[in-house]
Order: structure tokens, then sequence, then C-alpha cells
């Protein structure tokens, strides 16, 4: 048996019970791993159909089976709806995921293609929120699974399809996962897969997951590897992804070990994580330094969720090049086209989790978005002043509130009264304190 088995248009093909008919259109993928993907018609339904190559028909069947009884976790993941049979070769046939509107996950890291407008095509890349919508959907999928103790095993941007009308995902190759203690049938991908699984030393689990998903959000938010740095050029008598990746793994922001930091040309990877923020940083350190070799100690999808949520609360956008921004980075210029860096003002609750609001002309701040109590009440409104490109906070809540500014003026304000924003001032509504951060209202 040869993985250059083809069925040709127009094959028929049937369910292990009989009672369906599937008729081969075209080759969708060409797999050099499990299996070929083919596009089948069933009557007027459209769907897809996975062939293995090679393998244990047994379990490959058993493995399907209890996907079906298992039954899909959620909407992202493409589920095994039908066993065939086509000689000695098994396979499955699930949902459809086509069209001009889905693209794979690697858009993430790749860009996507577009016309410059002179006939060119140049690359682009999602801007931010999209990169973290899509970060998002992919990370909550994988911890259903995840949290059942359940693997895929090869997560990657290319067992993931994005809806780009949505951002919605759906998730491939589902026939890989495994609960604990089953065996498990792929390993992984090369530079997505844990070292020690590389290395043959344990199997794969729902721990390569964690690290597979690090490896996906940093790829995609910073750009280049987490562990391909200066070495990777260096001479080698291994195979260099072998030796970078398995055998001498060396996270490329290590605090103690900086022999495999980025290399000079890698600016995009040096100025990036020079803005991120410590939580961010923090948690990649964990993965790729404490979590490299103990896949517990890795931050886990549940988190990695709540990561995402504070990025795109902390960020701001440079107007001129739309390159993302944080607050607190001491930044003063926008490190890739250079102008001038001016964050939104930013109000917040000294002593709260709360994200705070991002103040633009016309934004209503609630209590709930500062203070973080349950019940959410209506406190400011974002208005211009007679002064131009001046604002102030319109007091549209119940209760009075106490501005102090830096040179101890003090001065309270009641519903309808409007309180000119200065940046070093401190607001008091009863026990909380509100104060500014950032640079402009827009």
């Amino acid at each position: 048996m040869t993985n250059k088995f083809r069925l040709k248009p127009g094959s028929r093909v049937f369910s292990d019970d009989g009672r369906r008919e599937f008729i081969v259109d075209t080759l969708i993928h060409e797999g050099s791993g499990q299996g070929d993907i083919y596009k089948v018609h069933a009557g007027r339904e459209t769907y897809a159909m996975k062939l293995y190559h090679t393998g244990d028909p047994l379990m490959h069947r058993r493995q399907i089976g209890n996907l079906q009884k298992r039954g899909r976790a959620s909407a992202a993941f493409v589920h095994p709806l039908f066993t065939v049979k086509v000689g000695e070769r098994i396979g499955y046939v699930m949902e459809y995921v086509g069209g001009d509107h889905f693209t794979s996950a690697s858009v993430l890291f790749n860009g996507i293609r577009k016309n410059d407008g002179n006939g060119n095509q140049v690359r682009m890349e999602l801007p931010f929120h999209q990169k973290l919508e899509i970060l998002y959907n992919i990370v909550e999928a994988i911890m259903i699974l995840y949290e059942a103790d359940i693997a895929l095993m090869d997560v990657k941007f290319d067992n993931i399809m994005v809806n780009m009308n949505d951002l919605t995902v759906k998730i491939l190759d589902t026939d890989t996962a495994v609960g604990r203690g089953s065996k498990p049938i792929v390993r992984g991908t090369v530079g997505f897969m844990e070292p020690r699984v590389m290395r043959g030393e344990i199997l794969p689990s729902k721990y390569s997951d964690a690290y597979a998903l690090a490896v996906m959000i940093w790829m995609t938010l910073i750009s280049g590897h987490p562990l391909r740095g200066k070495k990777y050029d260096e001479p080698c008598n291994n195979d260099i992804d072998t030796y970078t990746f398995a055998i001498n793994p060396i996270y490329v922001y290590h605090r103690k070990d900086a022999s495999n930091r980025p290399p000079e040309t890698d600016k995009r990877v040096i100025e990036r994580m020079k803005v991120y923020p410590k939580y961010f940083a923090d948690a990649m350190h964990r993965t790729f330094v404490d979590g490299l070799f103990d896949g517990s100690k890795r931050v886990e999808p549940r988190e990695w969720l709540d990561i995402l949520t504070q990025l795109y609360e902390d960020h701001f956008i440079c107007k001129q090049c739309g390159e993302e921004q944080f607050f607190g980075t001491s930044a003063k210029n926008c490190h890739v086209c250079g102008a001038e860096l001016s964050p939104p003002i930013k109000i917040f609750c000294e002593k709260s989790q709360a994200p705070g609001v991002r103040l633009f002309n016309g934004t209503e701040v609630w209590t709930g978005e500062v203070f973080g109590d349950q019940n959410s009440a209506p406190l400011f409104r974002v208005v211009p002043l007679e002064h131009e490109n001046k604002y102030g906070l319109l007091c549209i809540g119940h209760q009075s509130v106490t501005v102090k500014l830096q040179n101890g003026l003090e001065k309270e304000l009641f519903r309808n009264d409007v309180l000119p924003i200065f940046m070093d001032a401190t607001i008091t509504v009863g026990k909380h304190i509100l104060k500014f951060l950032g640079g402009r209202v827009s």
C-alpha cells in the first residue's frame, strides 16, 4: 500500500452501514501524514472525507467510534459523522469547511495578501483586534477539551480554519483527540511539539496542547518562534530543527540564559517584546522556561483567555501605522513608523481589578467598569468643552463626586455638573478613588 493511492472524481464511497453514498468531487488536501482529504457529495449535501494512508484500521475505527459516541464538544470542532471504507483503507466523512470566506489560521502569522491599488499583491497583517478575537476563539475551543482531560495532540495553524466573515474558527483533524490513558495516534508537528514528546521520552497529552497554543500566540503577536534565536544560525552537527526544538531548546527571552536571544535582524520580535506588558512576558516565561519540560507548570487555556482579554483592554493603536501599543509602555514613539505615541486617556480605580474605561467623545463610564460592582450604574459621560480639543466628564449618576487637583484644590460635583479632565486629578466616589492614565481623548 502506497501513499500515492488516489480516488478519482466520480468515485463512489459508501458509509459502513451502506445507507449513504458519497460521490468524490476533488482532492482538497494531499496529506503527507495521516491521510488525504476529499470533497464529496451526498445528494445536494457537500461534505469532506478523510481517507487514512496507513495505520491500524482497527485503531482508526475505534478512535472514530469513540469520538462519535463522545459527541461534538462545540460548534468549533469538525466532527466525524460517518465511517467509510475504501478497500483496506479506513476513513470518515465530516462537515465541509470551504468557500472564499474560510482561510487557514496561518493568516494569523502570515497575514493576508491584498492589492495595493497598483496591481501588486502585498502582505498585510490582520488588525490587532482581529488577531485577538481569532486567538480567543481558538483557545476557548481547545479549553473545552483541555478541562475534560482530552488532548488534540496536533494543534497548529494548518489544522484550524477561520471564517473571515465573523472570525469564528473550525478545528480540523479532531480524530487525533484522545483522553488520558488512551494511546495517541500522532505526536504533533515540529515547532508546535513540546521537546520531550519530540525526543520520544513521553507521549503527547493535554499539556502538549497548552504548549502548542503558546507557540501559536507567540507567533501571532510577536512573530518568529519562541525557541528560535541566534543559535538557529550557528553550525550544528544535528538536524537544526531537532537541535532547536528538542535537543537543546532555549527560550529566546530566558531570564537567566541569554545565549539564544533573537538575532539583531529580528527587529520585529525585539521591538514588540519591549512594548508588550509584563504579564504577557511572564506567561511566556512560565510556559517556555518553567514549563518547558514540566507541562503542569505551563499557562493553561483558561488563563490565556484572561491574558488575551487583558491585552485587548490595555492596548491602543498607533494612529499613523496601526501598530499595537500598550498602556504603561515607556516608549515615546512608535517603533514601526516613529510617530509620537499619544494613548487614549483611561479612567481606572486604584484598588479594583476592573479594566477601567478608555475615554472617547460620547463614551459613558459605568461603575461596574471601574469599580467592578455587580449592580453597575452610569457615572460619567465624556463631553466636549468650549475650549478646542478639550473634554470633560459630565456627571450622569446620582452620587456626588469630589475632584482633587495636584495643587490641593478640591471641589464637590453633582449630577449634570461637568468635570474637566486633568491628568493629575484624582476623583473620589464614595470609598473609591479614580485616576487617569494616557494622553488624549478623541
